[in-house]
């Protein structure tokens, strides 16, 4: 047993900014398939359609029975309230630290053993690189069972429940978490600061731009009291949400987490949820940069707008999720045909409904050398034709059949995908109130609709989404620290880029016409 610092949040291009993960190895918005309090809803025939519900004491559930190669099956706690919910003075860091002293803290019951966690789950579950993650939001449990068997399940599901409430916080036990909790800050300091800086850029307000990236000043200094203050107010039941993925009876699996949840009481009024800081459109700068020495080699353009609100039915999610796909892929072709010698992910474009309140479309080239005023003049020219002219039918029609063929790999490959994966991305579906729609379900939806989407269709999609957000220009280039003014200088490159049309780069909001 031993802990990793390997899970990362969802990458921007390449993988950008770490915020925690341990090892084990040798309401937001309403659910979209909620139902009552202390009820769950049907199996349906769809067995990608999970059952999900509420029990009294306001733990959430959700349960996706699946058929696969694997032995087990997948259990996800997820508890809401991470580093936004460190608000009081000392707490710094904490909910970090307490994620880590999950896994070598002694329990209630178990007041003695020091590794309790980690020496009751080697026994029931596999191994794996990294099963608890923290974020701006929430702390992730995860773990994959050996078997299927109803004890198992049961006692791994005893074993999270006694992380979620009987942790005693020895402070041998804590001691010993400070010194891996900053360790693992130090070594994502680079990736950390890369991120902060850009978001800092497209997204200001935003929770990870209010939020030090770092936030863990507090770790080696906060008292026990303190840390255990922090933890009998972030888990409650009412933040905490079980997932369950894997050849399982949807009401004997429910059976098992009343078991071991329904007890759990709230023994305080809950406190008030301050809602999350949104992005400042306002404040978005028209181009930003960065020249750290070690830093990457990219340029990007992106779009910012809002998060859509929730979809107000499954049939309409889907939809949106195929346009997006179309656009991405037919932009991505594009791209790809401009430089057609170029490696692998050199150049892409793709869609982010992210978790900082904004929505992003971004289109890159991580140049080679010091080419990054090609990649600045490729980049916007790219988006103005994008714009201004629209998809080609051709090239619109070659996107449709890439998309189909697309789906069908991943319909193909659906087996193929780990139980873990599908719980992890079932939770940040129930926490964003979105479905989450499969591979094969898409695959049916695009073969329905594609017929009535038309190049016209998705060069007017373009052209809404583009000119809803604010646009931003960014290069991340060492060699820019020897520019006497940077933002001059990749203004002056992306005006050269669009020389021939009459309107230059404005200084704030960008609307191509």
């Amino acid at each position: 047993m031993r802990k990793h610092g390997l899970a990362s949040m969802r990458s921007i291009l390449i993988s950008l900014f770490v915020f925690s993960s341990s090892g084990l190895t040798a309401d937001r918005a309403p659910a979209p398939d909620s139902v009552s309090s202390g009820s769950t809803n049907r199996p349906s025939s769809d067995r990608s359609i999970p059952a999900i519900g509420r029990l009294g004491n306001g733990v959430r559930f959700a349960i996706l029975p699946r058929h696969g190669n694997e032995p087990g099956v997948a259990l996800l706690m997820r508890n809401e309230g991470g580093f936004i919910a460190e608000h009081r003075p000392g707490e710094r860091g904490l909910a970090h630290l307490i994620e880590h002293v999950v896994f070598h803290s002694p329990t209630v019951g178990s007041p003695d053993d020091l590794d309790h966690f980690t020496r009751v789950g080697l026994q029931l579950t596999l191994p794996a690189p990294h099963v608890a993650t923290t974020s701006w939001r929430e702390s992730n449990y995860f773990l994959s069972s050996k078997t299927a068997q109803t004890g198992d399940l049961d006692s791994i599901l005893a074993l999270l429940r006694e992380a979620a409430s009987d942790l005693t916080f020895r402070p041998d036990s804590v001691d010993g978490q400070r010194t891996s909790v900053m360790q693992e800050m130090a070594a994502k300091k680079l990736g950390n600061e890369i991120y902060a800086s850009y978001i800092a850029a497209v997204a200001p307000g935003s929770p990870n731009d209010v939020i030090d990236a770092q936030n863990s000043d507090d770790v080696p200094t906060a008292s026990i009291d303190t840390i255990r203050g922090l933890y009998q107010r972030l888990y409650r039941p009412e933040n905490m949400v079980i997932v369950v993925v894997g050849n399982v009876k949807v009401d004997e699996t429910r059976a098992l987490i009343e078991k071991r949840f329904r007890s759990w009481k709230r023994t305080q009024p809950s406190p008030r949820h301050a809602p999350f800081p949104m992005f400042e459109r306002d404040r978005i700068r028209p181009i930003s940069f960065s020249a750290l020495p070690q830093g990457r080699r990219t340029a990007l353009v992106a779009v910012v707008m809002p998060t859509p609100a929730p979809p107000s039915s499954r049939d309409r999610q889907a939809r949106a999720d195929i346009m997006d796909l179309l656009v991405t892929r037919a932009i991505n072709d594009r791209l790809v045909a401009l430089q057609p010698n170029s490696p692998r992910g050199k150049v892409g474009m793709f869609i982010e409904n992210g978790e900082q309140g904004h929505r992003q479309i971004m289109l890159w080239d991580n140049y080679i050398g010091d080419q990054w005023e090609l990649a600045v003049a490729g980049l916007r020219k790219t988006a103005c034709d994008l714009a201004t002219s629209g998809f080609t039918p051709k090239e619109w029609a070659t996107a449709k059949r890439n998309l189909v063929a697309d789906l069908e790999h991943r319909t193909a490959e659906m087996p193929k995908v780990a139980n873990v994966d599908l719980a992890k991305d079932l939770s940040h579906a129930l926490a964003d109130g979105r479905y989450l729609i499969p591979a094969d379900e898409l695959l049916r939806y695009a073969r329905a609709t594609l017929l009535h989407m038309d190049a016209r269709s998705g060069s007017r999609w373009w052209r809404q989404q583009w000119r809803n957000g604010v646009e931003h220009l960014r290069v991340e280039a060492p060699e820019l620290a020897k520019v006497t003014s940077p933002v001059a200088a990749i203004r002056a490159a992306a005006d050269r880029a669009v020389s021939a049309r009459p309107a230059r780069w404005p200084d704030r909001h960008i609307a191509i016409s």
